[in-house]
């Protein structure tokens, strides 16, 4: 075992999927794998918000099924299976990497990953056979011992500084910020708190080390 490395590697991948979104924005938020059924199951947002885009994603010979779309102001939000082999995630899966992001910009599918420094002449010289390699870095691999927030709560904390929830005086109230969330009042306030929670126990943790 070597010392970990994070690697990120930028690769255009002919044939896939990936290859047709040349004028959007998409980033993966998780990904489970079945290898045995050969599809993984991929979580994704997707700007700009183009039912054009859709489509094409329907069409590609890839993806199996799409079964969910949601949208939230100029987002989807896509819940979809496509193949597993030939795809760089199941590749990705194979060598178990440490999965950090997934973004894919004008048919360019980039990857982030936590891997052993002594594997990664092996993926570069093997990365090519799914499509041309672009660009790659790789950069000293550091633990995060700040709290974990959820991508809701995340994103609730995220709004809701933004708008001004957190300023005093409140430049927006509860339900103004819930309403653009698409959540009810209730559950907004249940992820806002739980992020606090974790915040504070958090400082108050380091504050005793």
């Amino acid at each position: 075992m070597g010392i970990f490395k994070v690697m990120t590697i930028s690769v255009q991948h002919q044939g896939c999927w990936t290859s047709d979104l040349d004028n959007v924005d998409a980033s993966t938020l998780n990904y489970q794998v079945y290898p045995d059924r050969d599809y993984l199951r991929s979580r994704i947002t997707l700007y700009p918000k183009d039912r054009a885009i859709i489509s094409r994603m329907r069409k590609s010979n890839k993806i199996l099924r799409i079964n969910k779309v949601t949208s939230y102001n100029d987002v989807y939000f896509i819940d979809f299976l496509n193949r597993y082999r030939d795809s760089l995630a199941g590749w990705l899966y194979d060598k178990e990497v440490m999965f950090l992001f997934n973004r894919i910009w004008r048919g360019i599918e980039t990857w982030g990953f936590a891997v052993t420094s002594d594997r990664t002449s092996e993926i570069l010289r093997e990365v090519s056979s799914y499509g041309k390699l672009m660009s790659y870095t790789l950069d000293d691999f550091k633990i995060d011992l700040g709290p974990r927030l959820s991508p809701a709560e995340r994103r609730t904390l995220v709004t809701a500084f933004h708008r001004g929830y957190l300023d005093y005086p409140r430049r927006v109230d509860a339900d103004t910020v819930a309403n653009e969330l698409g959540l009810s009042k209730v559950t907004f306030l249940h992820h806002l708190r739980n992020a606090y929670r974790k915040l504070t126990t958090h400082y108050l943790n380091s504050e005793r080390e």
